[in-house]
């Protein structure tokens, strides 16, 4: 039980600023931590469902939901996420060769690209938001990428090659593989079965896109870092979630 509990307080130390109590980071409380990681998004998910039914029933307008709703998951993960999506951007658009892209992902410097990047992710963010509080159909499906961008990017963890020392090569190098896949596979069919009952054409749009975007990150991964880093799963957590939400808001204002 003990070991349990940590498992849960380092995953949550990790990828969230959620106040945990200390503990010793070790091989045995590292080791199923990557099946915790998606748990970060229930709390994520509940957020943003509280805000919504508070922000209905007060009749606030969209423009404070969308700006609120952006900012209620960067408070929530501390921007770790979107500190990698910065750092891969201002990579790729480099244009470098592999060791360099890699180099310029460890720079704590922010590019130009970062900033540029950012700002129209945030502002597509913010509209997107906007729509689904106008027309919510799709509100309730949304909520779940939350929960399953984490799971595919701790599977990827446990699947894909790490491309160096760091973060993500510790935590993949510390999982019990085996038991990690099989605990993420069933969250992820988990969270589709939900998507599927609640719309089932509108998650499976966003289910093709999804695979789509996963297969992308793959060869991408691969093509220009040769291989994951914890960045690039940032990265990826971010494109997915942003992917998934202006679906969300464009399928909400076909059926509206």
């Amino acid at each position: 039980m003990k070991t349990f509990i940590e498992t849960f307080i380092v995953a949550f130390s990790m990828y969230s600023k959620i106040p945990m109590p200390q503990v010793e980071w070790n091989e045995k409380n590292m080791r199923f931590s990557l099946t915790v990681f998606p748990m970060v998004g229930v709390v994520i998910a509940a957020a943003l469902y509280f805000l919504f039914y508070l922000f209905t029933r007060l009749n606030f307008s969209p423009v404070f939901f969308g700006a609120v709703a952006v900012f209620l998951p960067l408070l929530i993960t501390g921007g770790l996420h979107l500190d990698g999506y910065c750092d891969t951007v201002d990579a790729l658009c480099s244009r470098k060769e592999c060791s360099e892209k890699l180099r310029i992902l460890k720079d704590p410097h922010t590019g130009a690209f970062a900033v540029i990047y950012t700002v129209a992710l945030l502002i597509l963010q913010f509209g997107a938001w906007c729509q689904v509080f106008l027309t919510p159909a799709c509100f309730y499906i949304l909520l779940f990428c939350f929960i399953f961008s984490r799971a595919l990017v701790s599977l990827s963890l446990v699947t894909f090659p790490c491309a160096s020392t760091g973060l993500a090569s510790t935590f993949a190098g510390n999982t019990s593989k085996g038991v990690v896949k099989y605990v993420l596979a069933c969250m992820i069919i988990l969270c589709l079965a939900a998507m599927f009952y609640l719309w089932a054409a509108a998650a499976l749009i966003i289910l093709i896109l999804v695979l789509a975007s996963y297969i992308w990150f793959y060869f991408m991964t691969r093509k220009h870092f040769g291989g994951l880093t914890g960045d690039l799963a940032g990265f990826y957590i971010v494109v997915c979630e942003t992917l998934v939400l202006i679906t969300a808001s464009i399928l909400g204002g076909i059926m509206a």
